[in-house]
């Protein structure tokens, strides 16, 4: 059973504070005003889903293990980033296959002027290319794009982990209750008692 402390504050000038030409606040409205401002903190905590399934849940679509928690926000923001590193991704193999089609273009054209040079031997073709302007710089366009292709893919899983591992520790902490509750009343001697409730963990 969930323990409940209560602490109590008397203010006595509260009352001359609130009562002023302009207005008068009840003490009905006081406590309906902090328990809206209290209770807005507070969100949806679902508890049907374990730490596990929402990491599993993250594994296979990050933001999912988030948004079955209630944790929307978190959850569309894994989702986002992993869905803009897909897509760059993807682009960048695009890239690296234009890349491949460059470079096999200008190898050949060098090979056919060296063939019209006569040059047959297969180390002087090698050499030839090797010393070519033109063909470094493709190749190592095409290395460049490779690189930049390897590092997505590993911020990729390095994503889906971390929206895992997010996954599990909110859901864990989705199962503490809400931290506080404020309530208040007017005493017989025209002050407003404010107590403030803490609710403790279940102890087993």
């Amino acid at each position: 059973m969930a323990a409940f402390c209560h602490v109590f504050l008397l203010y006595s000038s509260v009352p001359a504070f609130l009562d002023t030409s302009h207005s008068k606040l009840s003490a009905q409205e006081i406590s309906s005003t902090v328990t809206n401002d209290v209770g807005a903190l507070d969100t949806t905590r679902p508890s049907n889903i374990s730490p596990g399934g929402a990491f599993l849940r993250a594994v296979i679509v990050p933001g999912w293990g988030h948004a079955s928690i209630g944790s929307h926000t978190r959850g569309g923001f894994y989702f986002a980033a992993q869905a803009a590193t897909v897509y760059t991704l993807l682009r960048t193999r695009v890239r690296i296959g234009t890349a491949q089609d460059r470079v096999q273009l200008t190898e050949g054209a060098l090979i056919n002027e060296l063939a019209s040079l006569g040059v047959t031997d297969p180390d002087e073709i090698q050499e030839a290319l090797n010393s070519d302007g033109r063909l470094r710089d493709v190749r190592g366009l095409l290395d460049s794009r490779k690189e930049q292709h390897e590092d997505l893919a590993a911020f990729s899983i390095f994503l889906v982990l971390l929206s895992a591992a997010d996954a599990y520790v909110s859901a864990h902490l989705a199962g503490f209750p809400a931290p506080l509750d404020i309530e208040t009343q007017l005493s017989t001697d025209g002050a407003v008692d404010i107590g403030i409730r803490i609710q403790l963990p279940n102890s087993h």
